[in-house]
């Protein structure tokens, strides 16, 4: 802080940007933290994406954005839970904050609900009868 004594005798206190409070520190842990942790048990991000199926560089998307599929695959390789390793992209009760949840799961219950019929009603209905 910066004091100042103007001609009244008063005091003005001028507010620098290096002293003002700092955001709180995010308690998720660091991308080299993750990788570090992957790596002591042997393996590492790519090998773990190839053992899935996926790509080399798939699971390595979840450090730097959320995707809770990954995280989910990547905690339960660290034999932990991806609330703990990212607190900052999930709920109090464990549900992600991204919105999507997990892609494709409760999908076709889903679909069900809007088209209680089970009927595709993506597709024109053809006409099967013959015209004479």
């Amino acid at each position: 802080m910066l004091r100042r004594i103007d001609n009244n005798g008063l005091v003005s206190i001028n507010k620098s940007p290096l002293n003002m409070p700092k955001k709180p520190a995010s308690k998720d842990w660091h991308i080299a933290d993750i990788i570090a942790a992957v790596r002591k048990t042997g393996t590492n991000l790519q090998i773990l994406s190839r053992a899935h199926g996926w790509g080399r560089t798939t699971l390595s998307n979840a450090l730097y954005a959320p995707y809770p599929k990954y995280e989910r695959l990547i905690a339960e390789h660290l034999k932990t839970t991806p609330q703990k390793i990212w607190p900052s992209r999930y709920h109090a009760d464990g549900t992600p904050k991204s919105g999507r949840g997990e892609r494709g799961l409760g999908r076709y219950k889903a679909k069900c609900k809007f088209n209680p019929t089970g009927k595709n009603s993506n597709v024109n209905p053809v006409d099967t009868r013959r015209v004479a």
